[in-house]
């Protein structure tokens, strides 16, 4: 019984249809990607990984820009609601891509208080990029919170794509009227791997 719970662990990322209704023709094939670090993090310590687990944004960004086949496409920009480390491959990536990097609203405060600032500076470039990028494009969210439905209503009205890439545990149903598209992101594959774990 025990090897087929640890059997179910190792299944390889679903993909599932959302229920908006149909996008508009796209203009291009980039994705805009919004990752929400917080809600990403919580849940991945509600799925059981320590506090010591650190997800690496690049990895993250690899992951969420592949489309349904795993194709990967170009990232148009990010934006990341928390801090990138130094260390992190993610500014490789945005350098040798050359896209736009946003990043988050960061408080010395910490706790609660900069989770929803975060989340509503979020949710703020997800309505900004719907304005003035070039589109209708795609959208990916790595969130699974309910609080970012409002913005994708609006991304629905216009006709863009809206995909959630994200962990098995913490994705809100109520998401699902306004996304095309929901992928399972695997825990192992978004974490950091010091130079000496990497190899």
């Amino acid at each position: 019984m025990s090897s087929k719970k640890k059997a179910k662990k190792t299944i390889e990322p679903s993909i599932r249809l959302g229920s908006a209704r149909s996008h508009a023709e796209l203009t291009n094939d980039f994705v805009h990607i919004f990752v929400d670090d917080q809600n990403l993090f919580w849940g991945v310590l509600n799925s059981g990984q320590s506090f010591g687990y650190r997800v690496d944004f690049g990895r993250l960004l690899t992951a969420a820009s592949k489309d349904k086949d795993g194709k990967t496409r170009f990232v148009k920009s990010a934006y990341i609601a928390g801090v990138i480390p130094d260390d992190d491959s993610f500014w490789k990536i945005a350098e040798n891509q050359g896209f736009t990097v946003r990043r988050g609203y960061l408080s010395s405060s910490g706790g609660q208080q900069r989770s929803k600032q975060d989340d509503a500076y979020l949710i703020t470039e997800i309505t900004s990029t719907l304005y003035e990028q070039k589109g209708p494009s795609t959208i990916v969210l790595v969130a699974g919170d309910a609080d970012y439905v409002p913005p994708l209503i609006r991304a629905n009205e216009k006709g863009w794509r809206i995909e959630v890439a994200f962990i098995e545990r913490g994705l809100s149903s109520a998401l699902d009227p306004v996304c095309h598209l929901f992928r399972t992101v695997n825990i192992s594959a978004i974490q950091y791997l010091s130079p000496a774990n990497s190899r």
